[in-house]
């Protein structure tokens, strides 16, 4: 058995107290006692000077602070946050221009009720995020990106983010870049604040009025809704000389609900439409699963219980958008402790506690049977004989003979698809809970070593209750009906309790004839509950080895040194219940099965890090530093009674060079890794049955799937070899029955982590003619290789192997028997479990403006950070088509990724105790990804202008107002924009979706 989290706390720290690292002693008197060690200040006469902690985000020398020229950092203060309103982190990193959408409140379907970061588009797994320079554990059982619901927004100090690779300095997972939180330390005295904040929409769009009108929906009128409280405290004490401080933050917020029929542009499911009842090209078409039964033909049902054909249009399909929440409702709760006290002149003791719980709900629309062609009827079943309309049930549209229904013969391969108006709509309850301990010692030797040591100790748990589903084993049994003795409809399998689901007729007035027993029957909760764990402990040691001559002749400072080791392990368990792990996922509409996953990834690292002073005062060079880190990480992945060992090299370079005062040149080279986590390695697999496409008609006259099958093969014998075929085989081999195959699906246990590969350089300039002006520009260029992705689809690889011959595709083709491909056999067929093939590329400039303008009693400051973004490109294999995104959106490249953004801050202090700061958000157009001509090619340019105002009403009371988007800008349409990032017609997650109000007051004492 596995020892806990406290028994493995105090092994490492045994290990490291072996090491001499860290004084135990010291340890368990102060850091697990804060308030000891204030107690034993108070005592202490000696004034001793603070152990000075300076977080240089990139790396973690303190020797010089000349190496922060020396990596693009974008640095945003905590205030920026705040005095726009954001309550929720992610809100306020994504206005950067870096930063792409990620998990956020206004996801609804697909909601993991976690929020992440995504920099570089690159994908949050590949984003590293930090708090004063420590990691973060997996968000959930479902995502392992980090969730930045812990951030304690009012206590960040500032955010820095890097870009792209990292892990030298930090480890696996930053590759896209790093965003690290650095919170308060010497807060003092007592902060309560209150903020109160609700959107407003006017709803006055005609043309979609007119779209809406058309399609026989409700117009929503204009109001304000998504009402959001947040009530905080912050309490902070600094010990007798300045020795120490310990701080405690306590937040409570409430968020309301927003659903996409309240605004206009989402009030109802978007799609291309020409005919009577559309607008413009548009109609709200929705689904054709709200009353639809067919076989041989399809026929709808309509309001009165008629059975006829089906047309499509508005009248007879679902407008299931207007039910989907724009943000959904949540409740959270958090906590944040940080202290820190200095023991003596030599040694600190730190130490942090964060606990977070997040509840919200995830609505979408009333479920259905869907499963088109997925059910069996029997033809004698009373609820489908004599049905008014144009049609009859059993013969038109199921298809039965006047003897199928005189015997009672099954139907297969049948449509019954009602959507569940009646039980309602679906939910998701998330809750999301998560706590993260931290402490440790840090101090100097003699006044030139620097050194730490740290425990630090994560976990979360989630549950998500899915509500209001079929579960489809019971609505095949419901809808197998006859009569018992009395001439009453009984389901033909009466156990469990089954009661008919009559879907088939209505009510003399039109009702629905579905029973409450019948939805109780059929209905169920599809529960996962899971659990994630990360234990770390390392320590560190560094030097400025100037102090023993280690210098440069031509450089006035030393040599700086950083060696360290650190262990961490990521555990994660997901449990779903037995109906969701069925291989159809047990419930409508879900796809597929959830299965559970259970494994842990440990980690072995050793670290170092150098920098090099080469150059001081030279005719061109009054600096010139050479920057060096190296990682290795030696891995160990367990799970699914398997394991798998690996490892993995990060290193990098950085050159800074200062050829005048006013000039800083910067560039950097970074080899990134990032490991697979838990989910990926050892997600339960299962078998698949994809479709092969008919290859073509061979010499014989036959329809082949399988080019190298038959005695007359398409394919020749070279090429068929790349696939398995033995020369003996070729000729004989039995073709895939109907085109369907088999697939492995799921985790990969030898999956081997991905690399990146990260060039920047450019420039600082702060000319001295034009005083508090600073201008950066920096060049970006991130490669991943090996990337992990789910499987490619079984006809692509069989058609790449072929074709190419290369391994990455032919290695996952398995033939069986006599060298076929048709699945019924274990392990016969293609391999789509998570691989490592894809490769990522993004490439671009950001820009950076700063200026300070002192006008004497009142002051203006200008902030504009902006990314040109080249290329974000994507190649799922080798020799495939490059998947190009830069500057466009859709359906595969997902949600918006413009070649232009900006952010623009212009803040006036003004001279009446008030400070006003305007906000542009600019987004670039994007253009749709496909080729097809239609009415949405192109996203227009979007800007936002947000306005705030702080009164500073006395030196304790502060007052701010808030308005963002203040002209009320409707967001870009786009009528395919799907789950998760995409929703209501749009991209929440993106653009705004309405005007917001903002209230604060903020009392100190």
């Amino acid at each position: 058995m596995k020892p806990n989290l406290a028994n493995r706390a105090e092994d490492a720290w045994r290990q490291l107290c072996r090491l001499g690292i860290a004084s135990c002693a010291a340890f368990a008197l102060t850091s697990l006692t804060p308030s000891s060690a204030f107690a034993q200040a108070s005592d202490d006469d000696d004034e001793s000077e603070s152990i000075d902690e300076v977080i240089v985000t990139g790396s973690r020398l303190q020797a010089n602070p000349n190496l922060a020229a020396a990596t693009p950092v974008l640095s945003v203060t905590g205030e920026e946050g705040i005095i726009r309103g954001n309550v929720r982190v992610e809100d306020f990193i994504n206005v950067l221009p870096q930063v792409f959408a990620g998990q956020a409140s206004e996801v609804s379907n697909g909601a993991s009720g976690t929020a992440t970061l995504n920099l570089r588009g690159l994908g949050s797994v590949r984003t590293l995020v930090l708090i004063d320079g420590r990691r973060l554990p997996y968000g959930s059982s479902s995502i392992a990106s980090a969730n930045v619901d812990l951030v304690p927004i009012q206590m960040v100090e500032k955010v820095d983010i890097l870009t792209g690779g990292a892990s030298a300095v930090y480890g696996s997972d930053a590759i896209g870049g790093v965003a690290n939180f650095q919170l308060k330390r010497d807060f003092e005295g007592v902060e309560i604040g209150g903020q109160f904040s609700t959107s407003y929409a006017d709803n006055d769009d005609p043309f979609f009025e007119n779209v809406l009108r058309a399609g026989g929906q409700p117009v929503p009128d204009s109001g304000f809704d998504g009402d959001e409280t947040l009530l905080y405290a912050m309490f902070g004490i600094n010990a007798p000389n300045g020795r120490g401080n310990a701080t405690l933050y306590l937040s409570y917020e409430d968020r309301e609900e927003i659903l996409q029929a309240d605004r206009v542009y989402s009030g109802c499911a978007l799609g291309q439409d020409n005919g009577a009842l559309s607008f413009g090209g548009f109609g709200c078409v929705g689904s054709a699963n709200f009353r639809l039964f067919g076989n041989n033909n399809f026929a709808f049902q309509e309001e009165n219980g008629d059975i006829n054909g089906f047309a499509g249009g508005p009248s007879q399909t679902f407008n299931f958008g207007q039910f989907n929440f724009f943000q959904r409702p949540s409740e959270r709760y958090n906590l944040y402790a940080k202290s820190y006290y200095e023991i003596n002149d030599s040694v600190e003791a730190f130490a942090d506690f964060s606990y977070v719980n997040n509840v919200s709900d995830a609505q979408i629309a009333p479920s259905a049977s869907f499963g088109f062609g997925a059910y069996n009827i029997n033809c004698d079943n009373p609820l489908i004989a004599n049905n008014p309309g144009t049609l009859d049930l059993a013969t038109d549209v199921f298809g039965c003979t006047a003897q199928d229904v005189i015997d009672g013969n099954i139907v297969s391969g049948i449509t019954a698809s009602h959507r569940n108006v009646e039980g309602g709509n679906r939910n998701s309850r998330l809750e999301n809970s998560a706590f993260r301990v931290i402490t440790g010692l840090r101090g100097d030797i003699a006044d030139v070593w620097n050194w730490e040591a740290f425990v630090q100790i994560g976990e979360t748990r989630d549950t998500s209750i899915a509500s209001e589903d079929f579960i489809i084993a019971n609505f095949q049994q419901a809808i197998l009906v006859t009569e018992d003795a009395n001439g009453n409809p009984v389901c033909t399998d009466p156990s469990g309790g089954c009661v008919p689901y009559n879907i088939f007729q209505r009510g003399p007035n039109g009702e629905s004839l579905v029973t409450d027993a019948a939805l109780n029957f059929i209905g169920g909760p599809g529960v996962t509950q899971g659990s994630t764990s990360q234990f770390i402990y390392g320590g560190s040691i560094q030097a400025d080895l100037g102090e023993y001559g280690i210098q440069l002749p031509t450089a006035n400072d030393g040599v700086g040194a950083l060696f360290g080791i650190e262990f961490r392990t990521d555990e994660l368990d997901a449990r779903p219940d037995v109906i969701s792990q069925q291989p159809d996922g047990g419930f409508t509409g879900v796809g597929g099965p959830t299965l559970p996953v259970a494994g842990e990834l440990e980690v072995f690292e050793f670290f170092s890090e150098i920098q090099v002073p080469l150059l001081a005062d030279k005719p061109g060079a009054q600096e010139l530093t050479l920057n060096a880190q190296y990682r290795y990480s030696d891995y160990t992945a367990e799970g699914n009674n398997t394991s798998n060992d690996f490892d993995a090299n990060a290193y990098g370079f950085s050159l800074a060079w200062v050829p005048y005062d006013d000039l800083r040149a910067r560039a950097g080279f970074q080899r990134a890794v990032r490991a697979p986590n838990v989910i990926e390695l050892f997600t339960g697999q299962g078998t698949g049955l994809p479709n092969l496409t008919s290859a073509g008609t061979n010499a014989n006259g036959v329809q082949l799937f399988d080019p190298c099958a038959s005695s007359a093969p398409i394919a020749s014998l070279a090429a068929c070899q790349n696939t398995g075929v033995t020369a003996a085989q070729y000729g004989s081999i039995f073709d895939v029955i109907s085109g369907q195959t088999q697939a492995i699906t799921g985790g990969n246990p030898l999956l081997d982590p991905e690399t990146a590969d990260t060039l920047t350089f450019g420039f600082v300039y702060t000319p001295e003619f034009v005083p508090n002006l600073s201008v950066s520009i920096d060049y970006f260029n991130i490669v991943v290789e090996d990337t992990i992705s789910a499987g490619l689809p079984a006809q692509q690889v069989l058609d790449q192997c072929l074709a190419t011959g290369l391994d990455a595709f032919c290695g996952l083709i398995t033939r069986g028997a006599g060298g076929t491909l048709a699945g019924g056999s274990p392990g016969v067929g293609f391999q789509s479990t998570n691989i490592n093939i894809a490769e990522l590329e993004t490439t671009g400039i950001d820009v950076q403006v700063i200026y300070d303008w002192d006008l004497g009693e009142h002051s203006l400051r200008f902030d504009y950070a902006a990314t040109i973004l080249d290329t974000l490109d994507t190649t799922p294999g080798p020799g495939l088509d490059v998947i190009e995104c830069a500057g466009f959106f859709g359906n595969t490249c997902g949600s918006p990724s413009p070649e232009y953004r900006h952010r623009f801050l212009a803040t006036w202090n003004t001279p009446w105790d008030v400070d006003v700061t305007t906000t542009w958000r600019h987004f670039g157009a994007t253009d749709v990804d496909t080729a097809a001509e239609t009415v949405e090619t192109e996203l227009h340019d979007t800007n936002y202008i947000d306005v705030s105002a702080n009164w500073y009403v006395t030196e304790d009371i502060v007052i701010r107002g808030s308005v963002l988007n203040l002209f009320g800008e409707d967001p870009p349409i786009y009528s395919s924009a799907g789950p998760a990032l995409g929703n209501g017609n749009t991209y929440p997650t993106v653009f705004d979706t309405s005007r917001v109000f903002v209230a604060a007051v903020k009392y100190n004492f």
